[in-house]
């Protein structure tokens, strides 16, 4: 985590430090959110679309704030207490990404940049677990910490000592990967796949797979770039790169492949690759390209796993992606956190297995795709209609229409319930699951999935559901 004198920031971030009195003194972190910020942290007051860092000001230091970072014109800069360190700059967005990127060059680590329309977070995850194996001072980017506003946050909670930095990087509007490349400069660059996602301001799967090529593009000179070499419309983009790539693929001849594959039990899958083995503990196919792209991401920055205890590294993610649970005799399959057409798909071809037990399917509708919202919500009926499933709840307005396309697919009507909110649906599900079933809880963030998880996770309705 970054630890800095006042003065050293303001001279970094091109600003005045009001206060000279707080000179010598240093934060301990930075924050742009009044809500959490802790004790001793520097809270920068950013102008987003919808609210001003600087009504919240008072709150931040309120919680403890060190100090703060304005804007020059800001009127209550000469009012704040002589405790607190008041930097002025032109731009407090801009100031965070140039106090992010002293830090980066101050650190020094060997950079990871992951990116993808699926299964960026789950490869994170699985890269720093296998870069832990070689070398301890790895640092992974917390949480959703991967835009333009995160990746700043997420650099400077990195630890002095810091060797590997792995680095989730997200994008939702044209121009995006480029800045935030320029932010990061990674020595590996990792293209998971790209699909139908942030439709609506990037207009279609095309043009989401040449922002994500942004990202070996703009990468520093003899950077690595892994890509998925089973997705053609990426491999297409990145090809007019010209630049050198590394491929991973499970259908296609592709320079990091698997050995094998072998499912142990309903909970795991054991992998070969490379001559190393690995336990997967979560579910579907996709999981396999996920761990593709983290083998080769450590292979990229010349390290050999060969001979070392693979098979016991824990290839665990983030919350609600992709998670297999029981909870009261009940297997859960939790991979709500987000949704799109593709993710939804493998999660559907996932679940679609000869495991004994009711299968449930609930599915959320999948947000942000634009003009052809509805097609692919109709589309995802025909995939449902092709899914074993002894019931199936969708929730949300566009799941309707996954609704009448499945049932008009053949699948029967009886079998299927539409809710408008997640809170319905979870009401509904204290009073149906019972223990032996199988259930999987796919959809996009913004429908509010974790709603029905909580049922099954120690509140206090989650006690009526059937045993």
């Amino acid at each position: 985590m970054i630890s800095l004198r006042f003065d050293e920031i303001a001279a970094i971030t091109g600003g005045t430090l009001f206060n000279s009195s707080t000179a010598s003194a240093s934060c301990h972190g930075v924050s742009i959110d009044s809500r959490t910020i802790a004790k001793g942290e520097l809270f920068f007051a950013i102008r987003g679309e919808r609210l001003d860092g600087h009504e919240f000001v008072d709150a931040a230091i309120a919680q403890g704030a060190s100090g703060i970072v304005v804007e020059r014109t800001w009127p209550r800069r000469e009012n704040i207490s002589g405790k607190v360190a008041v930097i002025t700059v032109e731009n407090p967005h801009k100031a965070l990404i140039a106090l992010a990127q002293h830090w980066l060059a101050l650190v020094a680590p060997r950079v990871i940049g992951i990116t993808g329309s699926n299964g960026k977070t789950t490869t994170k995850e699985y890269t720093v677990a296998l870069a832990r194996i070689v070398e301890p001072h790895t640092y992974g980017s917390p949480g959703n910490l991967n835009n333009l506003f995160g990746i700043p946050l997420a650099l400077l909670r990195m630890p002095r000592n810091t060797k590997i930095a792995v680095l989730e990087m997200g994008v939702s509007l044209p121009g995006e990967m480029k800045q935030l490349t320029e932010i990061v400069q990674p020595d590996v660059a990792v293209i998971t796949n790209v699909g139908a996602t942030h439709l609506e301001f990037l207009g279609s799967v095309s043009a989401v797979a040449k922002e994500k090529a942004q990202l070996i593009r703009a990468a520093k000179s003899g950077a690595r770039a892994i890509v998925n070499g089973d997705d053609h419309i990426l491999m297409e983009a990145v090809r007019e790169l010209k630049k050198p790539l590394t491929t991973f693929g499970v259908s296609n001849k592709a320079d990091i492949q698997v050995d094998s594959s072998e499912q142990l039990d309903s909970m795991r899958t054991r992998v070969v690759i490379g001559g190393c083995t690995f336990i997967l503990t979560l579910a579907g196919r996709h999981q396999l390209y996920n761990l593709l792209a983290a083998f080769g991401a450590i292979k990229a920055l010349g390290f050999d796993l060969t001979g070392t205890a693979t098979e016991s590294v824990a290839l665990t993610t983030a919350p609600m992606r992709g998670q297999r649970l029981e909870k009261r005799g009940v297997k859960i399959i939790a991979d709500c956190y987000n949704a799109n057409p593709d993710s939804v798909r493998a999660a559907l071809i996932a679940f679609d297995d000869k495991e004994p037990g009711r299968h449930i399917v609930i599915l959320g509708d999948m947000l942000e795709l634009g003009a052809l919202a509805v097609d692919y919500h109709r589309e995802l009926g025909r995939q449902l209609a092709e899914t074993k499933f002894d019931l199936a709840m969708l929730v949300g307005p566009l799941s309707f229409h996954t609704r009448d396309s499945a049932i008009e697919a053949g699948a029967p009507a009886h079998c299927i319930q539409h809710f408008s909110t997640s809170a319905q649906c979870a009401e509904r599900v204290m009073s149906t699951v019972t223990a032996g079933d199988i259930v999987l809880i796919k959809g996009s963030r913004g429908i509010g999935l974790e709603k029905v998880l909580d049922v099954f996770n120690g509140s206090t309705e989650g006690e009526r559901v059937a045993r």
